[in-house]
């Protein structure tokens, strides 16, 4: 009689410990998601581009439309806003981090590659356009 109650007793402790630790496994601490998504955009370059493309097209158009002074404005513009921007994301990406484990990355992937032997010629192309 003693051992079915303490059955009982270990099983329930066990079931709440199986659903508590499945729960908490995908969440991780502040500074382990943040240094997990510094890792991985150092990995990737991603501070680089989110902030180098603005600048640069920033420079750019600043400098079409008003010279040398225009270029050094539309930089610093291009700058501030690729900085922002870096900024939202990586707080984006820590969050998720936090929540899930992993960023969750929306990834286009092709789902059918184009085989070397199955290129379509232009008159195939054209008949199946005018359809």
């Amino acid at each position: 009689m003693r051992i079915g109650c303490f059955t009982g007793i270990a099983s329930a402790v066990l079931a709440v410990g199986i659903m508590l630790h499945s729960t908490a496994a995908g969440q991780t601490t502040h500074a382990e998601a943040k240094a997990r998504v510094e890792a991985r955009d150092a990995k990737k370059h991603n501070k680089l581009k989110t902030e180098g493309v603005p600048t640069a097209a920033g420079a750019v158009a600043g400098g079409v439309a008003g010279g040398p002074a225009g270029a050094f404005a539309g930089a610093k513009m291009g700058h501030a806003a690729g900085t922002a921007i870096h900024g939202v994301k990586k707080h984006h990406d820590i969050k998720e981090v936090e929540k899930h484990g992993t960023p969750r990355h929306g990834a286009v992937r092709r789902t059918r590659t184009v085989r070397p032997g199955t290129v379509r010629t232009r008159t195939t192309a054209r008949r199946r356009t005018l359809h």
